[in-house]
């Protein structure tokens, strides 16, 4: 679904986040998650920013912490918050459009006319969505189309093909993620926060259509995982190796349903919720990935637009001002 990394300066990411995931998770977590507003991720964005310019303009002083808002906080916003969540900022030239989803394919979903008509108002130069780069190869027949197959992440392709520009990735790969999260939790448990975050719940959302469950379980596992990077020992490989490791952690055995288990793997609940801090954690990384893509973007262009989840979005709302602030 991703594609790996290999060589050049990711790895030099992973170490570097080495910092980052050296800190205790549960006394830490419990410090930083206890709501308001968070600079915190800030440290994995200078680290970033760092690498990712280091060898273009070291005289360059470092970017001044953003200021992001925190994922427990977060979680509560989202009640009343409904996708699209728009971000709009602009500092002289520079534009940039943010537009916070939800991860569906319903074309008469309202979020997708706010993508076309707030694209259509920006005329980007540079776009950026969410899990994985897409093809360049990759051409829809029409908006409806982009978001039958790929959601907002199809909507977005349809009309910067259109538009003749590229869409980008904006997130980091999942062989990067996996990489620097493996260094701070155990495998199984990373591995089922996964299942659970892109597989089950999605899935029960109806991102994945109609497919039989174990079908796209079987494929996940292998191309979202296994392709990788991710250590899963052969025991874990099989949905019924799924289902024990879920029983193993939660105490219950495995419904796909809706049900108040989910609520153990839900970023939004702060505690000992350790599952949730895993979550966050990977949230906070993506982020800081996000935030320095859009920074060296802001060097070459000046409209940018980027569709990512609205959980992200309104976490990110206040350091979005702050990047453009910076050219």
């Amino acid at each position: 679904m991703r594609h790996k990394f290999s060589g050049g300066r990711l790895p030099r990411l992973a170490a570097a986040f080495q910092y980052l995931y050296a800190l205790p998770a549960r006394r830490s977590y419990g410090r930083i998650f206890s709501g308001g507003w968070l600079p915190y991720p800030a440290i994995a964005f200078l680290l970033l920013a760092g690498l990712f310019t280091a060898c273009h303009t070291p005289e360059t002083p470092p970017p001044a912490p953003f200021t992001t808002i925190d994922y427990v906080t977060v979680g509560k916003m989202m009640d009343t918050i409904r996708p699209p969540y728009i971000i709009d900022v602009s500092h002289g030239p520079k534009r940039v459009v943010l537009i916070g989803c939800d991860h569906n394919r319903d074309t008469t979903h309202p979020q997708f006319r706010e993508i076309a008509r707030l694209f259509n108002d920006l005329h980007p130069q540079l776009t950026f969505n969410e899990g994985g780069q897409i093809p360049d190869t990759l051409h829809f027949n029409s908006l409806n189309d982009g978001i039958t197959h790929k959601g907002e992440t199809g909507a977005l392709k349809y009309l910067s093909n259109q538009a003749g520009i590229r869409m980008l990735n904006g997130d980091l790969t999942d062989s990067l993620e996996f990489s620097i999260t493996l260094r701070k939790y155990p495998a199984d448990q990373l591995l089922l926060y996964y299942l659970m975050e892109r597989l089950v719940i999605p899935y029960l959302s109806g991102a994945y259509g109609n497919a039989p469950f174990e079908e796209i379980y079987n494929n996940a596992i292998q191309h979202w995982f296994i392709d990788e990077g991710f250590p899963v020992p052969e025991n874990q490989r099989s949905f019924a190796g799924f289902k024990q490791l879920y029983q193993h952690y939660t105490g219950h055995p495995f419904e796909l349903t809706l049900n108040e288990q989910i609520e153990l793997f839900d970023y939004i609940n702060g505690g000992d919720c350790q599952f949730c801090a895993i979550g966050r954690a990977s949230k906070m990384v993506r982020d800081s990935v996000l935030l320095s893509k859009i920074d060296n973007a802001l060097t070459d262009h000046d409209r940018v637009m980027i569709t990512f989840g609205h959980g992200h979005a309104i976490a990110l709302a206040p350091a979005l001002q702050q990047v453009v602030d910076r050219h």
